[in-house]
């Protein structure tokens, strides 16, 4: 019953961060506001913008260090 709880919480915490970054206006959480540069196989550009809460007018930029890697099954 205790690991169904324990379950239950993470899967309640993982769908908060979706909702939140869905209606950055309404949580004021952070969202990707932009992208820049070169895009990769997987679509994944080199650089993201981020703006830290909903109405700012500014935003830091994010770079990616590594290729997207996944289980090699």
């Amino acid at each position: 019953m205790q690991k169904s709880i324990e379950e239950l919480e993470q899967e309640n915490a993982r769908l908060v961060s979706i909702l939140c970054s869905l209606f950055p206006d309404k949580s004021g959480s952070y969202f990707i506001c932009g992208s820049n540069g070169n895009v990769d196989g997987m679509g994944l550009p080199e650089r993201l913008f981020i703006c830290p809460t909903y109405g700012l007018d500014g935003f830091a930029v994010y770079q990616k260090v590594s290729e997207y890697t996944g289980p090699g099954w």
